[in-house]
């Protein structure tokens, strides 16, 4: 699961893979410590995620906020941001699901309880919107932080240093060629 010496958490964007998604999650299958479903509309989303289920088996699969659909077609997990972190008591005390959060701050990171946490935008990254970079944080290698935003071969090392690992999307296309 280490790219260069880092644990290694693949963002697959539904609207940035597009057709190439189901290739691009066996691709990197036993990879990826974890592989993120991400989703922005529910187009043929019961096939999709019947697909990449049957299609990811060694890296843990979580999917984006909706934990019915998680448990339904047998996800590992769900991964949570401040707008669905409130559906978290609901289900958690009767849910086997590992829980991630994208955290935008150290203190969210300290505040909310999850197994694991992304948190960007660490550098620069292309957005339709202006984005403010964190830079490099000295997080505690306790908890499971994966570096996110403008992440790419270049800046790995650098990440080593500080974060249990590193999450992307564009990063993806380098690590797999």
């Amino acid at each position: 699961y280490m790219v260069s010496g880092l644990n290694f958490l693949a963002v697959l964007d539904d609207n940035f893979f597009n057709e190439h998604i189901f290739e691009t999650a066996e691709k990197l299958d036993g990879t990826a410590e974890i592989i993120w479903f991400r989703f922005k509309n529910y187009n043929n989303i019961h096939y999709k995620l019947n697909k990449i289920r049957k299609i990811v088996k060694k890296s843990i699969l979580t999917l984006s906020s909706d934990y019915v659909l998680a448990e339904k077609y047998g996800f590992d997990g769900i991964h949570l941001n401040k707008n669905t972190i409130k559906d978290y008591n609901t289900f958690k005390p009767a849910s086997s699901l590992i829980t991630g959060y994208s955290s935008h701050s150290a203190a969210e990171i300290d505040n909310i309880k999850a197994d694991y946490y992304t948190l960007s935008p660490i550098f620069d990254t292309p957005k339709p919107y202006n984005v403010n970079q964190l830079g490099i944080i000295d997080y505690d290698k306790t908890k499971k932080v994966f570096a996110l935003g403008g992440i790419n071969l270049e800046n790995l090392e650098i990440i080593k240093k500080h974060f249990y690992g590193f999450a992307g999307i564009r990063v993806i296309n380098d690590i797999l060629s």
